[in-house]
């Protein structure tokens, strides 16, 4: 995996996220291999169902940060395997 993040992807909030992987999953198929672009559309998916939870218990919101957590380092790895040079 590439050490360059390019644009500070860590920085990215999770709606950003979205857009960058919606740019990936929905692009010009000679840019990205199916899988590629099938797993930042799975992506898409879950990160906007989790963004769009509605107001929650305590432990629901835990749980809503704990998977935001996971599908945002999932997100970062993706873009960071598509940049050039990685």
């Amino acid at each position: 995996m590439a050490t360059n993040t390019g644009p500070n992807l860590w920085s990215l909030s999770s709606s950003q996220l979205v857009s960058r992987l919606g740019l990936i999953a929905n692009g010009d198929p000679a840019s990205y291999d199916d899988a590629t672009r099938a797993e930042a559309a799975q992506l898409v998916s879950e990160l906007q169902a989790a963004i769009a939870l509605p107001h929650a218990t305590f432990a629901q919101q835990e749980a809503r940060v704990a998977q935001l957590d996971s599908l945002q380092k999932r997100s970062i790895e993706v873009l960071v395997n598509v940049q050039p040079g990685s």
